[in-house]
């Protein structure tokens, strides 16, 4: 597991969240997701997420909804959309470590 995570002061308080990072070009397979499993019994966690950068293979995406109030699955794609979605609110050190700069652009209108 790469990261315990809990609410509260000291992150003792539920929901208590246990999530798995695959960094692999490959897609995981179903056998990750039931490992993450296991290790939330062991752990106490209430809730899980696997962060996979080369994607689900099709076994795993059916295995996730079955158990959509217990595990969540992000891709790349997911992981970009959800730092550019919060990022303004991430601790100052986060974004030192992770320096991003907001671009605009003009976009063309449909005419």
């Amino acid at each position: 597991i790469d990261i315990i995570a809990g609410k509260g002061l000291l992150g003792f308080d539920p929901p208590r969240l246990a999530v798995q990072v695959k960094s692999g070009d490959d897609p995981i397979d179903v056998k990750i997701m039931r490992e993450l499993q296991g290790v939330m019994k062991n752990f106490g966690a209430t809730q899980g997420l696997i962060v996979a950068w080369g994607g689900y293979r099709q076994s795993v995406a059916k295995e996730a909804a079955r158990l959509f109030f217990e595990i969540r699955l992000w891709d790349s794609g997911d992981l970009v959309r959800m730092i550019q979605a919060h990022y303004d609110g991430l601790p100052d050190g986060l974004q030192a470590d992770l320096p991003l700069k907001r671009i605009w652009t003009l976009v063309p209108s449909e005419e």
